[in-house]
């Protein structure tokens, strides 16, 4: 099963490539909402989600936002009663998409805290989800956390991880509450819902990256504002650039391809994927 979906996601390499659905009902209020926009990347969606069910402890919420794939994808989705899932029918292509599919998720959010997310975000360790909740609450006014750290690949080899130390240095470091001129990433972006609100902020009319607009507009210098470091992220992650832009054919450059496959490679021959790969009752059909 395993080499099966990892050579699914390399035959979509190689070809270049609003309405709520039933969910689990929640008793309790959702401590995290987690937001995963989706377009048409199944098997990576499926080892997302099926690593949040196994590695979660806190009391989640996940909303996944489908940008009218209309592929087998949205059938898995469809299937996985312990999600909420929303269509966004009418989804704009590419990065407009995705903010579309943020507003939609942040909208029908019960949590606390909302996480955004994507689906190429996989989280390795049990209890990620407290460990990030508990990096943020020492400070008590901070209002989240994220990362100016593009990739986080804990399975790469002796040698990258060598020429990374080295060249990458300055993102080496646990966290810290500096504040930054460099790239606010979205691919685990922890916000405080309320504040999120309040500011009436809206990701789809906003000018750049969705959490680097959102940071400069409302937090940088505002409030305090916890920015992860690999020395934090790749103890209870995986995520790397590009991967939902080169599935489904909106990226086709040579270079990109070729560093994507060395990083999935890296990832499927690692234990606790194959594991998570091999766990069809994670789906909970």
């Amino acid at each position: 099963m395993l080499t099966s979906a990892y050579d699914d996601i390399i035959s979509l390499i190689s070809r270049n490539a609003n309405e709520k659905q039933p969910s689990l009902k929640i008793m309790m209020q959702p401590t995290i909402t987690i937001i995963i926009p989706q377009y048409k990347t199944y098997q990576v969606t499926q080892l997302c989600l099926r690593a949040l069910k196994k590695f979660s402890t806190l009391n989640v919420e996940i909303i996944v936002v489908d940008n009218n794939s209309a592929d087998d994808s949205l059938e898995y989705l469809e299937k996985n009663k312990w999600i909420q899932l929303i269509k966004n029918k009418n989804a704009s292509i590419g990065g407009a998409g995705h903010k579309q599919a943020l507003d939609i998720g942040i909208k029908a959010a019960m949590g606390d805290w909302i996480l955004l997310f994507h689906s190429d975000t996989i989280v390795l360790k049990k209890a990620w989800d407290e460990d990030l909740l508990n990096l943020v609450k020492k400070y008590p006014d901070a209002v989240g956390a994220s990362s100016i750290v593009r990739d986080i690949n804990p399975f790469s080899s002796w040698h990258s991880k060598l020429i990374r130390k080295f060249k990458n240095r300055q993102h080496s470091y646990h966290h810290t509450l500096n504040t930054s001129d460099n790239k606010i990433m979205s691919y685990c972006f922890l916000v405080k819902r309320k504040f999120l609100i309040d500011t009436g902020f809206n990701f789809e009319h906003a000018e750049g990256d969705v959490a680097d607009a959102f940071y400069r507009n409302h937090i940088k210098g505002k409030y305090p504002f916890v920015l992860m470091g690999r020395g934090f992220l790749q103890r209870i992650l995986w995520h790397t650039s590009n991967v939902s832009s080169i599935l489904t054919g909106q990226m086709t450059g040579t270079k990109a391809v070729h560093k994507l496959h060395k990083k999935l490679n890296s990832l499927f021959s690692s234990a606790v994927i194959e594991s998570l790969m091999n766990d069809s009752s994670l789906d909970n059909f």
